[in-house]
Order: C-alpha cells, then structure tokens, then sequence
C-alpha cells in the first residue's frame, strides 16, 4: 500500500474523470481531494498543503493553464508538482504546461500503468517526500500490462516498476533505456496505417524524453505529429487495442 499520508488533489469539472482518477488514487493507497474547477482548486490549497496536483486544463471559470501559472507563481506553492490531464488532442497546450513548470501529463481515457508510474514519479518530489527520509513504497496494486491484443493481470516486479519510473519503455521496445527518436515512432504508425497501445506508448514516451529534457521539437517533428492526428481523427489511422 502507499503512504495514505499523501494528499493528492484532484482538478477536473467532469465528474465521471473525478470518480475514475479517485478510485484509481484509492485502489493504489492514496487519500485524495476533489475540486470541481479551479477557482475551487486554488482555494484548496491556499487552505491545506497537497503532496500532488491531477489538473484538467479545460475548465470553465479559471482553467488548468491559469491554475498552474498562478500556483508556480507563488513560492509557497510553487514546490507542489502537478500533472496535467489532456485530450490526445491537446498535445501542444500539454507542451506549454511542460514549459509552464507542470511535471506530467496524462491523456484520457487513463491508463492505470501510466498513471501509477507518473503519480510515483512526481511523489518523489512532493513536499513532504523531500522531508520524509524513507523512500515512497511501491504499491502492490495488480497492474495491467499488454501482451499481443490480451490484456493481463500481473503484480509487476520491482525492477519493472523502476523502469516505468525512471521514464524507459522496459519491454514495450527493444533493448534500448532511451525512448525512440519521435520521427521513427511516427513513421512506423504512419507506415502501419494503425496505433496500438504499444506504440501509444511509444509515442508518449518519445513526447516525455524530449520535454523532460526541455528540448524543443523540430519543425519536422511538429509536421510528422500533426500529420499523424490529423489522420487519426479523419479515421485514416486505426487505433486498434
């Protein structure tokens, strides 16, 4: 179980995505709060400290780029890491919250595998992990991992936890500790004509390694995304399971 010490406020003005990241909070052994929109979210946590943010960026009212600027901006609040919840769509507002200070991201529908190891990620940097000596547990909760077209139930081991962590995509790719090049991931789903959760991941994965090392996209790789979405969403690219 996880530390139910750690509070993690959950942003978000549907309520299904609230119920769903809730239970995935609990199932894993986290406490978690809700706000509605983010007026309500800044007044959260202007109230108590939270060890985590989850932060739709479509709301009405205050949105999720305003709620983040607005809590990097203030040096009491600022050390509270905050992944961003997005569309596939929106992968270029997700890179302007990457720049804005947010640590992650996560896209909808969630994935728990996904989310498991971008909330572990971003608890080592809480608060209250930077005054806690011992290190977070690893949750013991069963984790989906994806094997052909079936989707299987195991307790992964502790070292494929580290590698989900630590950011590499373990046996989702070759034997290779660095995601592939966003170019190559791109004109293999082009080149398949369909995207799968694996190469999902790959292309997440891709996406994280160059934001994680701020490094700007190039103009080639910019084309070759929008190319890749604006097939997907005329059904050019089938995205299979």
């Amino acid at each position: 179980m996880a530390d139910e010490g750690f509070n993690v406020l959950i942003v978000d003005d549907n309520e299904m995505n609230r119920d769903t990241l809730t239970r995935r909070l609990r199932q894993q052994g986290f406490a978690s709060a809700m706000a509605t929109n983010g007026r309500e979210a800044l007044e959260k946590v202007r109230e108590q400290p939270y060890d985590l943010i989850l932060l739709d960026i479509m709301m009405p009212e205050i949105d999720g780029f305003e709620v983040l600027q607005t809590i990097k901006a203030d040096a009491e609040l600022s050390n509270i890491p905050i992944i961003m919840i997005s569309a596939m769509e929106e992968i270029e507002s997700v890179m302007k919250c990457m720049e804005m200070g947010a640590e992650d991201y996560l896209t909808k529908p969630f994935d728990p595998v996904l989310l498991q190891a971008a909330i572990a990620r971003c608890l080592k940097k809480s608060p209250s992990s930077i005054s806690t000596p011992s290190p977070l547990p690893i949750p013991r909760q069963p984790l989906p991992t994806v094997s052909g077209t079936k989707t299987n139930l195991q307790v992964p081991t502790g070292a494929e936890i580290k590698n989900r962590v630590d950011g590499s995509v373990a046996n989702n790719m070759v034997a290779n500790t660095e995601a592939l090049p966003i170019e190559e991931v791109v004109s293999r789903i082009l080149g398949a004509g369909r995207i799968s959760r694996k190469g999902y991941r790959h292309l997440s994965n891709s996406l994280y390694n160059s934001l994680f090392n701020r490094r700007l996209l190039t103009e080639t790789e910019l084309q070759g995304l929008q190319s890749l979405f604006q097939q997907i969403f005329a059904n050019q690219i089938k995205i299979i399971d």
